[in-house]
């Protein structure tokens, strides 16, 4: 079985104001620093300047670069977000209840969120039908 499952274009939105608000940031760390710069050396100035830059364009490339959250599944598992899941490392499935994400439990007792947010409800709750009929 090979079934996928996209976010919505909701999660553009999310994108967008991420990258609004890093851009924001960076302009108020300027702002910031330019009324400390009486302060401070002046090299110290730069340094702090050109850090903040090269954090702030590493965090828009991760930004831009990164796919919609996705659902792939298959026959012994699904991928999500770069990780493969098989069902035979999966303890217990707990599904979302009242607004909360549903958790997988894997047979080390760790657990891992499946943020379905951003997806549409049919497909939540076929994705979460999907799994708990596939763990064993």
């Amino acid at each position: 079985m090979h079934k996928e499952f996209k976010a919505t274009s909701l999660y553009i939105i999310k994108a967008v104001m991420l990258f609004a608000a890093v851009i924001t940031a960076f302009l108020v760390f300027n702002f910031i620093m330019m009324l400390l710069n009486a302060f401070i050396p002046m090299w110290l100035f730069y340094v702090l300047n050109i850090v903040f830059a090269l954090f702030t364009l590493l965090f828009l490339f991760m930004q831009l670069t990164s796919k919609k959250p996705g659902f792939v599944f298959h026959d012994d598992g699904f991928k999500y977000k770069r990780k493969n899941i098989n069902y035979i490392d999966i303890k217990s499935f707990i599904p979302s209840q009242g607004g909360s994400e549903p958790e997988v439990v894997f047979n080390d007792n760790n657990t891992h969120v499946l943020e379905l947010s951003w997806f549409s409800k049919k497909d939540r709750h076929e994705i979460e039908q999907i799994i708990a009929l596939n763990i064993k």
